[in-house]
C-alpha cells in the first residue's frame, strides 16, 4: 500500500506528519579522495547533506545511507499494518549533533501516581525509532522517559530493540516494517512503569545510599577518605550527586525512585561540562546515558 493512501486511512494525523516530514532533510554519499601524493587511502565515502557542509560521518563502501523520509515511511507502515495503538499526532523527530544522529518519536501511556512525599508524579513515555549516519548507533527501537515535575529524562533500561533494516546496501532493500519490536516495546513499557512506581515504595537509608553511590562510582566518601591520594574532582563529583539526591528526595520521599531521580537529575542538568554537547545528547548518546543505565540497574535490585 502507498504511504499516501495509508496517511488518508489515519483521520487527523496527515497534518502532524506533514509537518515532520518539512523538517527533514536528504543524505547523500560522496567518495572520498586521497589528496597526498605516495600515500594510498582506504576506499572511503562521506555521508553528508545534500545542502552540503560536514561530513555526518565517514563510511565505508557497503554503507548505504537511508533517506529520513524512507525511515519515516516504514514508521507509518508499521502503525498502519500492525495495528498499532500509536497516535501520529504525536509524532516528533528530532536530529543529533548536526544530523549525526536522527529520531522519530511517538508517545506512549504515561506513568501517573501520587508519590511519598504526596506530589503528583507524571513520566511521559515515548517510543523512539532512531539511526546514525556516522556508524556509531545502528537502526534501533526503544523507550524514553522523560519525568514532568524535573525534567529528568532516560532511556528505559533494558528497553531496546534492535530493528531490521540497516544502513548497508543488502539491508536498506529489505522491507522496513518493525511490528514485532513495535509490540514488543510497547507491551513491556507498561511493565517498566509499573516497575518504576513499585520504586516509590522502597524506603532507603543513609547506608543504602552509600552503598548504591560506591556501586555507581566506584568510589563513595568513605572510600576516598580512605584512599591516600587527594581525589578532589571525585569529592565534587559527589557533592553535586548528593545535591541532586536531596533535591529529589524533597519532591519524592527518601525512596528507591527518589534515588533514581537524584541521579538523572544529575545526569540531565548537572554532569555536562560539554559547550558542544547538548544536555538532551549527553543522557542519550554520552557518559550521562552510561550513569542513568547503571543507576536503574541498581535501583531495580533493591
Amino acid at each position: 500500500m502507498q504511504i499516501e493512501n495509508i496517511l488518508t486511512q489515519i483521520s487527523g494525523a496527515q497534518n502532524n506528519v506533514e509537518l515532520v516530514q518539512s523538517k527533514l532533510f536528504q543524505v547523500q554519499k560522496v567518495q572520498l579522495h586521497p589528496n597526498i601524493s605516495g600515500f594510498e587511502s582506504p576506499l572511503s565515502y562521506g555521508v553528508y547533506k545534500t545542502t552540503g557542509g560536514r561530513p555526518l560521518g565517514v563510511m565505508g563502501q557497503q554503507f548505504e545511507p537511508m533517506q529520513p523520509q524512507d525511515f519515516l515511511d516504514s514508521i507509518i507502515h508499521t502503525v498502519h499494518e500492525c495495528g498499532a495503538n500509536l497516535d501520529l499526532n504525536t509524532l516528533e523527530f528530532k536530529e543529533f549533533n548536526g544530523g549525526e544522529s536522527i529520531e522519530f518519536s511517538v508517545k506512549l501511556p504515561s506513568l501517573e501516581f501520587t508519590n511519598k512525599a504526596g506530589f503528583f508524579d507524571e513520566t511521559q513515555n515515548r517510543l523512539t525509532f532512531s539511526t546514525s549516519y556516522n556508524g556509531t548507533k545502528s537502526s534501533s527501537i526503544s523507550l524514553y522517559t522523560y519525568r514532568m515535575i524535573c525534567s529528568n529524562g532516560m532511556m528505559g533500561w533494558a528497553m531496546q530493540s534492535a530493528l531490521k533494516g540497516k544502513n548497508t546496501i543488502g539491508g536498506k532493500a529489505k522491507v522496513l516494517t518493525y511490528c514485532n519490536e513495535v509490540v514488543k516495546i510497547a507491551t513491556e513499557s507498561l511493565v517498566y512503569s509499573e516497575r518504576l512506581k513499585a520504586l516509590d515504595s522502597i524506603n532507603i537509608n543513609s547506608s543504602q545510599i552509600e552503598a548504591f553511590k560506591l556501586k555507581l562510582l566506584g568510589y563513595n566518601k568513605a572510600s576516598l577518605l580512605a584512599g591516600e591520594k587527594p581525589e578532589t574532582k571525585k569529592f565534587n563529583i559527589l557533592d553535586k550527586i548528593n545535591e541532586s539526591i536531596e533535591l529529589e528526595f524533597s519532591r519524592t520521599g527518601a525512596t528507591a525512585f527518589g534515588l533514581l531521580q537524584g541521579i538523572t537529575h544529575y545526569t540531565n542538568h548537572v554532569a555536562n561540562g560539554s559547550k558542544t554537547i547538548s544536555d538532551e545528547e549527553y543522557i542519550r548518546f554520552f557518559q550521562g546515558a552510561k550513569m542513568n543505565d547503571k543507576a536503574q540497574e541498581l535501583v531495580f535490585q533493591m
